[in-house]
């Protein structure tokens, strides 16, 4: 073989996931990097789509991707790339740090954590994932859907496993697994008339796409001929669904969004946020839950950090340089730039659903929302539009479905507001959730409610 078609043979050769990372490492540091992070994935994606009940489409994708950090005197970057063979990889980290040269130093520079550290376990992970019947669970769904009452069944079910490797120039080395299988159904009884089913799980024998699919179903016959509702103030139930996407509390408790000023938790640490019975944690690993990761992108072993309990904020979430900034000590919970939740786990309460649609008495209950903006990031002051299935409740009964409406109203008010917190707790994550989150039903008081915009 002549040398160019070495050349060629040795760019095209597919590296597993560590190997990349090590190469990565290797070449940041002979480049002089003083810290280098190199987190590097491997997942195996399949999605199946459906629509009008039948499966439109089938997808199976392999991606190997890499994350890589550098810093060099105090100047810092982060960098991405697909799919890398040995040259392009080297290629990459060249460019990356040939860009790290032009930047200005940081004045938030913080030394990676020095390893090695110590792991316990692996994310939630199921092998069975890797080869499970999808399409057969989608139709396990739409005839489950179709019987409940629906006429037609749309969505789109997600199955992901991923292997994740973290190189360090501190000494972090570590392998994880997680997998995913995600279920989104949304049933139409009429065109006005609709309900979603949604099922998350690591685990095959946690699924349930009959349920999701029934669900969604029995939502959309419920809601056929919705009314309207006047404009005012409601108490409120909100499914699970709903709770995971209008309470950003663990986003907001990041160091760095609290430092940004984006965050309605600044200047509230160790304050009153809530009820007292309000309690939320973060968590690397949620033991028989969704995904996890035992690492951080800094190589520090995740853990278990309370975020909220009784009502008070406890903690910021930190990486490396947030923990500089404020005196503390990282939780774990690297995003190198930004400080992010790994798993979501709200506490409990200690009342049925049924049991607070009987005790709301007169107000509303929401189980799906979509288009959630903020007229004010810093005071939490937000609007959301409920989507699919919505009930008036009278007398602690559900008495109609209505549309039409739009929730206008400040998520410091509503936590000071909640009235009741149910024992059932659901694992949410979909496109308007992105990280897993372990979350109950809520009723709050005095919601403000009103027109949807062409209502």
């Amino acid at each position: 073989m002549s040398e160019m078609q070495t050349v060629a043979a040795s760019a095209q050769k597919q590296l597993n996931p560590e190997e990349a990372a090590e190469l990565a490492l290797t070449e940041a540091k002979n480049l002089g990097c003083s810290d280098v992070s190199v987190v590097a994935f491997d997942s195996s994606e399949s999605q199946v789509r459906f629509s009008n009940n039948n499966v439109t489409l089938v997808n199976n994708v392999r991606n190997i991707a890499l994350e890589v950090y550098l810093s060099k005197d105090k100047k810092r970057i982060l960098g991405g790339t697909f799919n890398p063979n040995p040259e392009g990889i080297k290629k990459f980290v060249n460019n990356l740090f040939a860009s790290c040269q032009i930047l200005p130093p940081s004045e938030s520079y913080a030394p990676l954590p020095e390893g090695p550290f110590h792991y316990e376990g692996r994310g939630n992970y199921d092998q069975k994932i890797e080869d499970a019947p999808l399409t057969d669970y989608v139709k396990q769904a739409i005839d489950a859907s179709l019987t409940a009452g629906a006429e037609r069944v749309s969505g789109s079910l997600n199955a992901e496993s991923t292997q994740i490797f973290i190189r360090t120039s501190a000494g972090a080395s570590a392998r994880d697994l997680y997998s995913s299988i995600l279920l989104n159904a949304r049933a139409f009884a009429s065109d006005e008339a609709s309900g979603h089913g949604l099922s998350c799980t690591s685990f095959l024998s946690d699924f349930r796409p009959e349920k999701s699919g029934a669900s969604a179903g029995e939502f959309a016959k419920k809601s056929l001929y919705p009314k309207t509702l006047p404009e005012g103030t409601y108490n409120v139930i909100f499914s699970p669904t709903v709770v995971a996407n209008i309470f950003p509390i663990a986003s907001s408790a990041s160091a760095f969004a609290i430092e940004s000023g984006i965050s309605f938790l600044v200047d509230r640490l160790e304050q009153r946020i809530g009820v007292q019975t309000l309690a939320l944690e973060d968590q690397g690993v949620y033991k028989g839950g969704l995904g996890g990761r035992i690492f951080d992108d800094e190589g520090v072993a995740t853990g278990s950090t309370e975020i909220v309990g009784d009502g008070t904020f406890r903690r910021m979430l930190h990486n490396a340089t947030t923990a500089k900034k404020f005196d503390s000590k990282t939780t774990g919970n690297a995003g190198i730039i930004q400080p992010r939740p790994n798993t979501i786990v709200f506490g409990e309460g200690d009342i049925g659903l049924d049991e607070m649609i009987k005790e709301t008495r007169n107000g509303l209950y929401v189980t799906n929302n979509w288009y959630t903006r903020y007229q004010n990031i810093r005071t939490g002051d937000y609007s959301t539009v409920p989507r699919d299935a919505a009930f008036r409740i009278e007398e602690g009964e559900i008495v109609e479905p209505i549309a039409g409406i739009r929730v206008s109203d400040s998520i410091p008010r509503q936590l000071d507001n909640i009235e009741f917190i149910s024992s059932s707790r659901e694992w949410i994550k979909w496109w308007e959730v992105d990280t897993p989150t372990y979350a109950p039903s809520m009723m709050v008081k005095g919601v403000h409610v009103t027109k949807a915009v062409g209502s």
